[in-house]
């Protein structure tokens, strides 16, 4: 006995441990919830600047594929997809395999997710890695399948985008007609859209075809129009793209005092950006534009300060024609041994240039390489730390297992504890129950043999007697005999009461037979012409006990007197229905009906018949319901299971 409490504060430490291995999860994960809310919304940030930095600076791009790359290591595959697009699109120019991966990886994480714009923009990358490898028909492939992805997006800034992307493949084959239209398509988006930078990207493809094609008036006013959004905007590096195209406009119109303003306004604006490669350019066209005008010093000048900023940034694609330019400034002034060197300086140009290719390349298979090896160690880190998370969970788990069990072995000991307990109280009130449901019987018997045998007699010797001086009513006087008359009729209602009384106090079939019986004596036993009872029997009745078939037929009678007193009916229609399963009571009548739900909420007369049914079917373990409403009769439906037998 006293080791009980000690036993209870036992399971109780248990269960609390339990309860915090439980809870610690759980707040944990209403805490990861709120964080990964946090984070969900900065990728989605970061993303939105990275897109909105494409076409502004390169680097930026590269800053927030790092910041989401980090961020997303826990976040579905879209998020992850939005890293490896930036990145993408940063190394598109730098390293066109490493972008080519990236770019495929993200689409193969964005299969079936639903995520058009994401897809959109790697396909857009795949775009731009094919028209650099010169594969017009990939390129346009995949171009296009960004901009049906884009238009089902509805966004607006990439279809814009990729418009002008497709322009540009068919200017490179030469397809004027296609790549106006479809340039002219992305502008006209790009502006609705406010799109700026992407707008006037487009427009500065649309001004090189113009050019290109010798229609300069219509270049020019494009890049005037360029100019002056580029200013309002306070870019400088857009501006001097179209102030070169400005430029090449008046050098292939031949007014180069016109060009030469206008690349030195490129050369002002590159060197303040710190573009270097323009600057290059600029001053390689400025000295070619010079060697024209056979202003060979001014030419000379130009080019070796081309050729100087191309040692100092290692831009050797422009330094080799910058050799081969100033051989022939040389050349022009017939100074051959100059010339000649310059020859030779092109020629070890040329060499480092293909040896700077060759080195560019196995760079770029380096990083490729790097990159992969990287991303395997980043997966077998997660995937050792995704093992240590995996056993820390398992043996809490299995600490809780254990709580659990010690806690469910000692509450089902309780229960089974609490289910005997219960039973054997179930089994005292059937027992009392049942003796109660006796003794009432027992004392309807009696009180009906009292009345039947008893008062019920005496009434009928009464009567008799009276009847017996019924013919010397002659001698009497008129009113006399009315009055001998009367009592003569009262005294035989009254017997006639009594036996009715007894009958329905315990039913004479029901005690000698059967409940099947007793209700066709009942039904027999009233007036057809105050209310017509029906009785149908399907079945044959099992043995039940005779408690059970009295509270059967009190239960029909209490219905029938319900019927009778309180809804008025004139016709009841009684279903009984006897198998394997149990006995089905159908009582219908065409009474005035009433409202189950206010007759069960009062204390009413109804109410206190209903639950008074209720009760007795319920010692039964079967069921009673009422279908009722006002002015629609009343349906009783009582079901008594099979083999319910009561304890005596």
């Amino acid at each position: 006995m006293n080791d009980k409490p000690a036993i209870t504060m036992h399971l109780r430490l248990l269960l609390y441990i339990f309860i915090l291995c439980l809870l610690h999860p759980i707040l944990s994960c209403t805490e990861s919830k709120s964080e990964k809310g946090k984070t969900i919304a900065a990728v989605n940030q970061w993303y939105q600047l990275q897109t909105q930095y494409s076409l502004i600076s390169i680097d930026s791009v590269l800053k927030f594929a790092v910041l989401i790359d980090s961020a997303a290591k826990d976040l579905p595959n879209p998020f992850k997809a939005m890293a490896l697009v930036g990145k993408g699109r940063y190394y598109s120019s730098k390293s066109p395999e490493l972008a080519f991966k990236y770019n495929n990886q993200a689409l193969a994480l964005l299969n079936n997710s639903g995520a058009d714009s994401i897809s959109a923009r790697a396909y857009n990358g795949l775009g731009i890695y094919y028209i650099k490898k010169s594969d017009y028909p990939n390129a346009l492939d995949n171009y296009f399948k960004a901009l049906r992805l884009f238009e089902k997006a509805k966004d607006e800034k990439g279809m814009g985008g990729v418009l002008a992307n497709i322009g540009e493949v068919f200017q490179v084959k030469n397809d004027v007609a296609s790549a106006k239209k479809y340039i002219l398509q992305g502008m006209e988006i790009s502006r609705k859209a406010s799109e700026t930078y992407a707008y006037l990207d487009a427009a500065h493809t649309m001004a090189n075809i113009y050019g290109m094609n010798n229609q300069f008036d219509s270049a020019i006013a494009i890049d005037r129009m360029g100019i002056a959004v580029s200013d309002s905007i306070g870019s400088k590096r857009l501006k001097s793209s179209f102030y070169n195209n400005l430029g090449n406009c008046y050098l292939y119109s031949n007014r180069p005092d016109s060009a030469r303003f206008y690349f030195n306004q490129c050369l002002q604006l590159d060197s303040a950006t710190g573009n270097w490669h323009y600057m290059i350019d600029n001053y390689l066209t400025l000295g070619q534009l010079s060697l024209k005008q056979q202003e060979f010093a001014k030419a000379e000048q130009l080019i070796s300060r081309a050729i100087f900023l191309s040692d100092s940034v290692r831009e050797y694609q422009l330094k080799l024609p910058a050799w081969k330019a100033l051989g022939a400034v040389y050349t022009a002034q017939k100074d051959f041994v100059r010339a000649n060197a310059a020859k030779d300086s092109a020629a070890v140009t040329k060499d480092k240039l293909i040896n700077q290719q060759s080195e560019n390349k196995i760079l770029e298979l380096k990083e490729l390489y790097e990159t992969e090896k990287k991303e395997q160690t980043i997966t077998m880190q997660q995937l050792r730390l995704s093992r240590q998370q995996l056993f820390i969970s398992g043996g809490v788990v299995l600490l809780a297992l254990m709580v659990l069990s010690g806690w469910l072995f000692y509450r089902r000991f309780k229960m089974q504890k609490e289910k005997e307990l219960q039973t054997k109280l179930m089994q005292q009130r059937e027992q009392a129950t049942v003796e109660i449901l006796q003794a009432e019987d027992q004392e309807r018997k009696r009180i009906a043999a009292e009345l039947h045998d008893g008062v019920g007699q005496v009434m009928l010797a009464a009567w008799l007697n009276l009847q017996a001086i019924e013919p010397e009513l002659n001698t009497l006087t008129p009113g006399h005999q009315a009055s001998l008359s009367k009592a003569i009729r009262m005294v035989g209602e009254g017997c006639k009461e009594v036996r009715e009384v007894s009958h329905s106090m315990m039913a004479k079939a029901l005690v000698n037979s059967n409940l099947k019986t007793a209700l066709t004596e009942f039904a027999k036993q009233i007036d057809r012409s105050v209310l017509a009872i029906t009785l149908h029997f399907d079945g044959t009745e099992q043995p039940t006990g005779t408690i059970e078939d009295s509270i059967l037929y009190r239960v029909v009678q209490e219905c029938i007197n319900n019927a009778l007193k309180h809804a008025a009916a004139t016709e009841i229609d009684i279903n009984v229905a006897f198998n394997n399963v149990g006995t089905s009571i159908l009582i219908e009548d065409n009474g005035t009906g009433f409202n189950y739900n206010l007759a069960t909420a009062t204390a009413s007369p109804s109410g206190l018949g209903i639950q008074n049914i209720k009760t007795r079917i319920a010692f039964l373990n079967g069921k009673v319901e009422w279908d009722s409403s006002i002015g629609n009769g009343t349906v009783v439906s009582i079901f008594v299971p099979a083999k319910q037998e009561v304890k005596n």
